[in-house]
């Protein structure tokens, strides 16, 4: 009995160490790379037509030159300047979307190492995540974080912004939130702070959202806009059912050429479930493609019901 121990404690011994060795194998081999990620992430610097000079960040997406950026950074710039490894480089605005921060950059450089794509964005609330960016414009640099929340829309349900807690300050924006994979799952653009620095609560747009936009922009030039016909709205207060006041959108004009879903005398209270104010509404119809549905919910005649209208595309003029 005492050598049957003796042979059972020995095997535990010995397949424990393995487990042990092979978790270690794992994670060593699971180290992310950062001087490699950080290759992915370049540095913007631009210069409006009153001499007023920018920074913040840029992420490349192919080893020609195409970089996207946030448009806030870009968008009214007389120049631009790119800076990789410690060069600078000129670039060419190719087109932005205002409504949901995205803008596409392109210079003459080559042999680019574009950032890593997720096959699948799958994301949790918890999942550890690091921010890269240009923060106050000293270069590239790594913080990390969780993601904190998802959905977090700023007047815009549709983008479905990310917050995380890795620290984001300015010269952040435009640059890139990856996961554990170092896999590119979102772009920085904005924090929330009282005191202009980071304080934990850092927003990122996701990736596939920003590809997609960035897609379009290479291919088109631009965005091609969603439409739902010429509607003519008025502001109000209406007081719902549980005689809470909540502002509405009460719809006074419809376009007879297209069959929207509204009506008039309809009242809007929710957009995808956010309040239904006017800026949200149009921002909500500018982020989505032609075809795409937007999702209200509607007091006609009294009763509240929901619509999902399938925009088209809207015209030039």
């Amino acid at each position: 009995m005492k050598n049957l121990f003796l042979v059972i404690l020995f095997l535990g011994l010995v397949i424990g160490s393995q487990i042990v060795f092979f978790k270690e194998n794992q994670s060593s081999n699971n180290k992310l790379k950062f001087e490699e990620i950080t290759e992915s992430i370049i540095e913007v610097k631009s210069t409006n037509f009153r001499g007023q000079s920018n920074f913040g960040s840029g992420i490349i997406i192919s080893d020609d030159g195409y970089i996207i950026t946030a448009s806030h950074l870009v968008n009214n710039a007389a120049s631009i300047t790119l800076v990789n490894q410690g060069s600078d480089f000129p670039a060419n605005l190719i087109g932005y979307d205002q409504f949901s921060d995205v803008a596409v950059l392109k210079s003459e450089m080559n042999d680019l190492r574009p950032i890593k794509m997720p096959n699948n964005l799958d994301v949790s609330v918890g999942d550890k995540v690091y921010a890269l960016g240009n923060p106050f414009n000293l270069g590239i640099s790594v913080s990390s974080g969780i993601l904190s929340a998802t959905g977090r829309n700023f007047g815009n349900p549709y983008l479905n912004i990310f917050q995380t807690d890795a620290s984001i300050n300015r010269g952040n924006s435009g640059g890139a939130l990856v996961n554990q994979r170092g896999e590119f799952i979102g772009m920085n653009i904005s924090i929330a702070s009282i005191s202009g620095g980071s304080e934990g609560v850092g927003f990122a747009l996701p990736s596939d959202k920003v590809i997609s936009i960035a897609q379009e922009i290479i291919k088109y030039g631009s965005i091609k806009r969603a439409w739902i016909g010429d509607l003519r709205f008025r502001g109000i207060s209406y007081r719902d059912n549980e005689n809470q006041i909540v502002p509405g959108l009460l719809v006074i004009g419809n376009d007879k050429t297209i069959s929207s879903g509204l009506e008039d005398g309809d009242v809007i209270l929710k957009i995808k479930g956010a309040s239904a104010i006017w800026s949200t509404f149009i921002a909500s119809i500018n982020s989505i493609k032609p075809g795409e549905e937007i999702e209200l919910e509607v007091v006609r005649k009294d009763k509240l019901i929901e619509l999902r209208i399938v925009t088209v595309l809207k015209p030039d003029d």
